[in-house]
């Protein structure tokens, strides 16, 4: 390969005319040439190169390649001590201009080459309705009245990971292998490779709480990362106490899973605080309970969609409580 060849892919690449093939030619002949003049080194390093630390490292092996050899003063020959010094200047300036070159070429060439960072996304729920999205792979996922998800437009690297940064959500999602997806909801995090569950991480809820309807979900605390996870299977659900740092499981059936999605609720063995706050959610009322009690009482019952009005008397004949409307918006549990 000429130099005059190496000087037209040069000019090639900063006139933005060479193709990838004569990039690659001219990236290659860089690298035979730093190989050939200089010791082999391999360098381990945390963190990559910057494309700044790249050109100084190039400019500093390029400007290296053109000092003249040492020679002894015994081995100077009368012709070495009369050297056309021209020469050497066109030599310096032509290696000069070269690494100029292919620094710049390398750059453009970095920069047309780098990926596009991931945009994310942030999906939000309004109360009072639920939300269907299809994620980049293909999954998809409903929201709860009040919740939101964030996720990127594309899923790079080796996992596909969201954030459940408020609320309940159902993933179905499409299996991937050697490619898990990620759930990172409050202080938990839920791995699937494909399956379907749902996670319910309200921040005025006293749960965290993962159910399986199909597959095998494992969760593991995020600052206990050392920790095994723990292997969820269907008709199973972990529940993480909002004080403690001990997941529970227990068995749920299939058609409480997620039944929200399909605008129904149904509710097995569960705080009275936690419905009070589905119902606040789902109607966009604000609840005030003024006996404390209640809070702490459990309820199993099924709702469709009937008016707010028929499920409170149906729950207060049960709970014996008495509750009135304040106003348009605000109800009271006395």
């Amino acid at each position: 390969m000429t130099q005059e060849y190496i000087r037209q892919l040069a000019r090639k690449f900063i006139s933005g005319t060479a193709s990838e093939e004569e990039k690659r030619i001219l990236h290659d002949w860089y690298d035979r040439r730093a190989l050939d003049e200089q010791p082999s080194e391999t360098v381990f390093t945390r963190n990559p190169e910057t494309a700044d630390e790249i050109k100084n490292r190039m400019l500093a092996n390029l400007k290296a390649m053109q000092q003249p050899e040492a020679r002894t003063p015994e081995a100077r020959t009368p012709e070495a001590r009369t050297f056309d010094f021209s020469g050497l200047k066109r030599l310096v300036t032509w290696t000069t201009a070269a690494a100029a070159l292919i620094i710049a070429g390398f750059l453009f060439w970095t920069n047309s080459h780098k990926p596009a960072a991931s945009e994310m996304h942030l999906v939000q729920a309004p109360l009072g309705k639920t939300l269907k999205v299809r994620l980049p792979d293909g999954s998809s996922v409903w929201l709860n009245a009040g919740s939101s998800m964030r996720y990127p437009d594309h899923f790079a690297g080796k996992t596909r990971e969201v954030v459940l940064k408020e609320g309940q959500a159902f993933f179905d999602i499409v299996h991937l292998p050697g490619k898990p997806f990620v759930v990172h909801a409050k202080t938990l995090d839920i791995t699937v490779l494909g399956t379907s569950f749902d996670v319910k991480a309200y921040k005025n809820d006293r749960h965290i709480k993962v159910s399986v309807k199909t597959g095998k979900v494992g969760v593991t605390l995020r600052d206990k990362p050392e920790s095994p996870a723990l292997m969820l299977l269907p008709a199973e659900q972990a529940v993480l106490p909002e004080k403690t740092a001990k997941i529970q499981v227990a068995e749920i059936s299939k058609p409480a899973i997620a039944s929200w999605k399909d605008n129904r609720l149904v509710f097995e063995d569960e705080l009275l605080s936690e419905v009070f706050h589905v119902l606040e959610r789902k109607y966009r009322k604000h609840i005030i309970i003024e006996k404390e009690d209640l809070t702490a009482e459990k309820i199993s019952f099924t709702l469709d969609n009937q008016p707010i009005t028929d499920v409170l008397k149906v729950m207060s004949f049960s709970k014996k409580f008495n509750y009135s409307q304040l106003n348009d918006s605000t109800i009271v549990i006395r």
